[in-house]
């Protein structure tokens, strides 16, 4: 420090800049005044007030976390084919018993009848308070020949309309008008308007409707809906207005 006072007087001293100077050299002042090794000795003697040790020692290489969450999933995965396993055998125990309670409620003659249907692709359809068979055309049906009772058909170039379905009304003793329902596109000739409606049941009429026979309620049910894949032209409501070709043949169906 001394000679850091010496350089600062000199500075400050009245002496002109031509008067003859020894040379001085701050650096190495400064250097000789506090070396390297007497900061080192100084940093060493420093009071240290704070000192914080962080250690970690890995006892064991088995990760608990990662063991613990896969033993959950473990547990989780058969505790859920457990519920599910359980919840079939239930289901299927459950359902054994409503179609038993059902079998006996609506009595064996329609549970035979239902197959009989089903066998037949037919089906059972409920609606506006009556029951019904029911055909359902998958793809629908084009109507394209139109047949009269002298065995003159026309085929038209065009179909008419489409046949989408065939019902008959079950809770009637025999065939009469409204009986029978048929759903197509556009109007059939044989039938009251398009959409589902009642249609014609001409030579149909007064046909019993056998549900103690299977067999000859399936054979009924064929018969109407060969019926009305065709036109009857001799009772139609219109005359299609398409092109068609003629043939000479016999009807399909008669009663």
């Amino acid at each position: 420090m001394e000679t850091i006072k010496s350089f600062l007087n000199k500075i400050n001293s009245d002496t002109t800049v031509d008067s003859p100077e020894p040379e001085f050299d701050l650096q190495k002042s400064i250097t000789k005044e506090l070396n390297s090794q007497e900061v080192y000795n100084k940093l060493l003697s420093a009071k240290q007030e704070k000192i914080k040790v962080k250690e970690v020692i890995l006892e064991s290489e088995i990760d608990f976390i990662t063991s613990a969450k896969k033993l959950k999933n473990v547990f989780d995965n058969q505790l859920y084919e457990a519920i599910e396993k359980v919840t079939d055998i239930f289901n299927r125990e459950l359902l054994n018993l409503q179609s038993y309670y059902r079998k006996k409620l609506a009595g064996e003659g329609l549970m035979e009848l239902i197959k009989a249907l089903n066998e037949n692709e037919y089906s059972i359809v409920m609606m506006n308070s009556r029951i019904y068979a029911y055909k359902y055309y998958d793809p629908f049906h084009e109507v394209k020949e139109g047949t009269f009772q002298s065995g003159v058909t026309f085929v038209y170039d065009e179909p008419v309309c489409l046949l989408k379905g065939v019902y008959l009304n079950l809770l009637h003793p025999k065939i009469i008008n409204g009986s029978i329902l048929i759903s197509t596109d556009s109007r059939h000739p044989n039938a009251n308007a398009s959409g589902l409606t009642e249609v014609c049941v001409g030579n149909l009429e007064d046909r019993k409707i056998p549900l103690e026979n299977t067999e000859a309620l399936i054979e009924l049910l064929n018969n109407i809906c060969t019926t009305y894949e065709a036109m009857h032209l001799d009772s139609s409501y219109f005359m299609p207005e398409q092109n068609y070709s003629t043939k000479q043949g016999v009807l399909k169906w008669t009663a």
